[in-house]
C-alpha cells in the first residue's frame, strides 16, 4: 500500500504524514484521549505512564503543524481509514476518513474539535473495523489498537453494555492497563461528551418518487452532529458504495482498482 495519502486529506498548504510510531510513546493514551475524555490526561499511571509523558505525547501529536501525523487502518477492498491530526497553527482536531485509490475525495466519519462532527461509527461498524485489517497490509493492524483508536469516532444507542466493556477493556488491558483498572476505565468510554446516544438505521428498499433506485448499503445515524445523516462518501458510485459497506462490516470482496465489486467471496452475502 501507498503510504501517501489520498487528495483531501488536508487543505492546501498542508500535509499529511503515516505517524504510527506515536503509538509507542508512553503518553500516547491519555494525551488522545485527551481532546474527547479529558480525565485520563489526570491519571496517566492508569497507563502506565506520567505527566511528562503525557505532555511530550501531546507535544508530538497536536503540535506538530507539518506534517501533519496520522494513523492508517486498512480496510478490505483497498479501502483505509486514515486519522488525521489536523493540527492548523492555532487550532489541533483529529479527524477520522475513509479513502480509496478510486475516490476523488474522502469520506468524512467524524471531528473531534471545536465545530465536532460525529458519531461516524456505531458499534458493529467498530467491532468490524477494528477486527478486519487485511493480512500484510500497512499502518494499524491489531485489533485492539485499532479499537482504542476508533473509539472517539464511535456513538451508537443500541451498543450491548456488558459486551463493549468487556470489549474495551480486553484492549486496554493489551495496551498495557492493569485488568483491574481497565474494567473500570471501560465504561467511561460509552459515555461521549460530544454525542448522546444516536441510533443507526438501513434504508428500506421502497421506491421513492417512482423510482426504482437501489437503497444504500450504509446505515445512516439520527445524530443531529454525524456527517452520516446522508450518506458516506458522497459522489461514489453503487458498486463502489457496496464495496465500502462490505469494507465497513469486515466482508471481503473481490475489488477492482476502481472499487468496482467483481465476486463476492465464498459465504458473503
Amino acid at each position: 500500500m501507498d503510504d501517501s495519502p489520498p487528495p483531501g486529506c488536508a487543505p492546501p498548504g498542508f500535509t499529511v504524514a503515516p505517524a504510527e510510531h506515536l503509538l509507542r510513546l508512553p503518553g500516547f493514551w491519555p494525551a488522545y484521549y485527551g481532546p474527547t475524555w479529558d480525565d485520563f490526561a489526570d491519571e496517566p499511571e492508569l497507563f502506565g505512564a506520567d505527566g511528562a509523558d503525557v505532555d511530550a505525547a501531546a507535544d508530538a501529536l497536536y503540535g506538530t503543524v507539518d506534517p501533519w501525523p496520522a494513523y492508517r487502518l486498512p480496510l478490505a477492498g483497498g479501502h483505509v481509514l486514515w486519522i488525521v491530526h489536523s493540527n492548523h497553527p492555532d487550532d489541533s482536531g483529529t479527524d477520522y476518513l475513509i479513502t480509496h485509490p478510486a475516490w476523488s475525495r474522502p469520506g468524512h466519519l467524524a471531528s473531534i474539535e471545536g465545530h465536532f462532527s460525529g458519531p461516524g461509527l456505531s458499534w458493529p461498524e467498530l467491532l468490524a473495523v477494528a477486527g478486519s485489517a487485511p493480512p500484510g497490509a500497512e499502518g494499524v493492524l491489531d485489533a485492539g489498537t485499532r479499537l482504542l483508536l476508533l473509539l472517539p469516532a464511535f456513538g451508537d444507542a443500541d451498543v450491548p453494555p456488558e459486551e463493549a466493556v468487556e470489549r474495551i477493556a480486553d484492549a486496554l488491558t493489551a495496551a498495557g492497563m492493569a485488568a483491574d483498572a481497565a474494567s473500570a476505565a471501560a465504561g467511561r468510554f460509552l459515555d461521549h461528551p460530544f454525542w448522546d446516544g444516536p441510533t443507526w438505521t438501513t434504508q428500506g428498499g421502497s421506491p421513492l418518487g417512482g423510482t426504482t433506485a437501489e437503497p444504500s448499503p450504509l446505515p445512516l445515524c439520527d445524530g443531529p452532529h454525524s456527517p452520516r445523516t446522508v450518506r458516506l462518501a458522497q459522489g461514489i458510485t453503487a458498486d463502489q458504495e457496496r464495496a465500502l459497506a462490505a469494507a465497513l462490516t469486515g466482508r471481503h470482496h473481490a475489488v477492482r482498482p476502481d472499487g468496482r465489486i467483481l465476486s463476492p467471496s465464498p459465504g458473503s452475502p
